[in-house]
């Protein structure tokens, strides 16, 4: 059964810049890309299962693209799964809802406050097995 359909591999081809990309590439790419993403879902189930979880996350994909030496997603990266809904009518379309936001509420938001400066203070807990007696270490 085919998944991916040479349609999809034009649409894609043209979105990269691709614009005379022949029927015949498209029909001969399209099992291949279906391997290809078949393999890295299953690499990425691997995770899924090993981390003994049920829902697959896109970190367990980045996980399988880099055992496969492939560059991982940017900017997917959630830390709850997302919410797909269907539009009435069409059986195969499914969208993410996103809420909308008023850049009015944006812009006159009160910005964060500053973080508070780094320090760091060196202390040695023990100087050749010795504790030595100052108010940082605990009393034994």
């Amino acid at each position: 059964m085919e998944h991916i359909c040479p349609e999809s591999i034009k649409v894609v081809a043209d979105s990269l810049g691709i614009s005379n990309l022949e029927d015949e590439v498209a029909q001969a790419m399209a099992p291949d890309v279906e391997y290809r993403l078949r393999e890295i879902i299953q690499e990425g189930l691997k995770f899924m299962h090993h981390s003994k979880r049920s829902i697959l996350t896109t970190e367990d994909i980045n996980s399988g693209l880099r055992l496969r030496s492939v560059e991982p997603l940017y900017g997917f990266a959630s830390a709850e799964p997302m919410q797909f809904s269907r539009p009435e009518g069409h059986r195969d379309v499914f969208f993410i809802a996103d809420e909308e936001v008023s850049f009015d509420e944006v812009i006159n938001a009160p910005l964060n406050k500053c973080p508070v400066e780094t320090n760091c203070i060196p202390h040695w807990l023990a100087i050749d097995g010795v504790q030595p007696a100052i108010p940082e270490n605990p009393v034994a």
